[in-house]
């Protein structure tokens, strides 16, 4: 484990890193070379620290499991089990004190970043908590939480081995970045701003910008009334990357005993929105007569 200075220094390191793309020659390939990077490491982080670890939303093998959990230590957001065991406190306590990094309770800044550089030290979680209790135990993910920065130092060893300069920055310096402001997003932005298809007890909110580049978890309205599912996005038209991917491995047995919806849920969010379109009638209809009649009326 690195000491605490040590780092924040390599944090802010690879942050100011992605400023490089201005010194590098843009090709379009190297757009394609972030995309690849910035959302295959988003579903390892979604799909197997959130969903799969967090929430228990599916079952997998433990090989699949492995490769999934390496792919999102390669994000550079820290361990699996760290990752996942402060998401489980964040619905604990939701907006409320206790909660890691809510806008609401600790401001913009420490909920998005002060948050996740204050707490580097992995010994913070109590053991009884559900991710530490049950996974930690699995010496592969053990692995990776004890050596979190190497699958990062891998691909970008692996970055620029295979194309120099310009497959660094864009292959691991950019979108190391933007997978990081994207995944905080979802504690700040999405707690802030959006719609609110139910009415939780805390701030929550869907946000399809952040859906996109997160893979699905800007849907998080949906998420904190129903976090068992195994997608974020309830319906077709809410873009959910990692849900897509679930069901792919799931055609191929990879995955399975997948949590679903339940029809109440989607009652409930039918019975919200006409719930509010009748309360929001009457001021249509009063705004329709004229200011002598409603005077008379009352």
């Amino acid at each position: 484990m690195l000491p605490n200075i040590a780092q924040i220094s390599i944090f802010w390191i690879v942050q100011a890193s992605a400023l490089l793309v201005f010194t590098t020659p843009f090709r379009w390939p190297l757009l394609g070379l972030w995309a690849v990077s910035h959302f295959l490491r988003a579903v390892g982080l979604t799909l197997l620290f959130h969903r799969y670890l967090a929430h228990r939303a599916f079952k997998m093998n433990r090989v699949a499991r492995f490769v999934w959990a390496a792919i999102g230590t390669a994000a550079m957001q820290k361990g699996p089990l760290w990752w996942a065991g402060h998401h489980v406190n964040h619905h604990k306590y939701a907006d409320r004190d206790g909660d890691p990094h809510s806008p609401m309770v600790s401001g913009f800044y420490y909920a998005h970043i002060g948050w996740f550089l204050h707490d580097t030290r992995h010994d913070t979680l109590e053991a009884s908590n559900p991710v530490i209790r049950d996974f930690g135990i699995a010496p592969e993910l053990a692995l990776l939480e004890r050596f979190f920065i190497v699958p990062p130092i891998m691909l970008a060893v692996g970055m620029y081995l295979a194309g120099g300069w310009p497959w660094l920055v864009y292959g691991f310096c950019l979108p190391t970045m933007t997978l990081a402001h994207a995944t905080f997003a979802i504690n700040t932005v999405n707690h802030m701003f959006g719609s609110r298809r139910f009415e939780t007890v805390d701030e929550s909110r869907n946000n399809p910008f952040t859906a996109f580049f997160a893979v699905g978890e800007g849907w998080h309205n949906n998420h904190h009334r129903f976090q068992r599912a195994a997608r974020n996005g309830f319906y077709w038209w809410e873009y959910d990357l990692t849900w897509y991917t679930i069901r792919a491995m799931a055609l191929v047995g990879l995955v399975w005993d997948i949590q679903p919806v339940p029809a109440r849920i989607y009652d409930e969010a039918r019975a919200v929105k006409h719930r509010r379109r009748a309360q929001a009638l009457p001021s249509v209809v009063d705004a329709a007569i004229p200011f002598e009649l409603a005077d008379e009326a009352e």
